[in-house]
């Protein structure tokens, strides 16, 4: 281990890319509060082994758990430290998710760094966030994929649901489910939970807290019962809110 004073600099030794991609001194920002805490730091993607040394020196008093779909020579990648541990197995492959949680319980921090396939991204994030600790940090890196269709990206179409950019941009509605006017919205497990989504260059960084809340405009996520304070639902003998009910429905419908 070596002893330096912020992440650039350990990332400068290792030579990791999260240098080269600017991101370091972004993490700086989240994570230097949390550098002397012990704490369980899950990272999906261990390539050449530099990232997790750069952890490791960083996160002193942490377990650092890298997994990654190729065999790792821990010997030859230095990897052999008393708070590094290294699974085989792929971030798409669901029971080996379930034996990583099984075995560590919930992170503190998750980055993935692993395939950058749009559908593994999504799928990982949803597998894991509920394995995410409140107040723990999720991290996804190289965004630009989610515009590059060889990675299953869509550079046509910047409104593709399928793309882990516009799956990060759903996870804002998450914190702001109250508020969505829609009587028919269906809630979504992440409602609540979120307490920002912020998003940089290649980068994204979002923090899970418990986040409830009432509207101060909708009721039953409907803005026309918010204005009703004295009703708790529509009443289909009233003109006015049958008219209201059959427009939200329309709405519902065409989507």
């Amino acid at each position: 281990m070596i002893s330096m004073k912020n992440l650039t600099s350990i990332a400068e030794y290792y030579k990791t890319d999260k240098h080269e991609h600017g991101y370091t001194k972004i993490y700086e920002k989240y994570f230097e509060s949390l550098r002397d805490k012990k704490l369980q730091i899950l990272e999906i993607g261990i390539a050449d082994g530099k990232s997790l040394l750069t952890w490791s020196d960083y996160f002193k008093n942490s377990t650092i758990i890298g997994i990654d779909i190729h065999k790792i020579n821990l010997i030859e990648k230095n990897l052999d430290r008393t708070n590094i541990k290294v699974h085989q197995g792929s971030q798409s492959d669901e029971n080996f998710i379930k034996e990583i949680t099984n075995n560590y319980g919930n992170f503190d921090i998750i980055i993935d760094d692993g395939s950058h396939k749009n559908k593994d991204v999504i799928n990982s994030f949803n597998h894991l966030f509920p394995y995410l600790k409140f107040g723990g940090l999720y991290v996804i890196e190289d965004l630009q994929t989610s515009y590059i269709p060889n990675w299953g990206g869509d550079g046509v179409n910047l409104n593709n649901k399928k793309t882990t950019m516009n799956f990060i941009r759903s996870l804002a509605d998450r914190m702001h489910y109250q508020d969505i006017d829609n009587p028919f919205y269906q809630k979504h497990d992440f409602d609540g939970l979120i307490e920002f989504v912020h998003i940089y260059r290649n980068i994204a960084f979002i923090k899970k807290q418990k986040r409830f809340y009432e509207s101060n405009l909708c009721y039953k996520n409907s803005w026309y019962l918010g204005l009703k304070k004295n009703r708790k639902d529509f009443n289909f003998k009233s003109l006015r809110d049958l008219r209201y009910f059959i427009k939200y429905f329309i709405k519902h419908i065409l989507g």
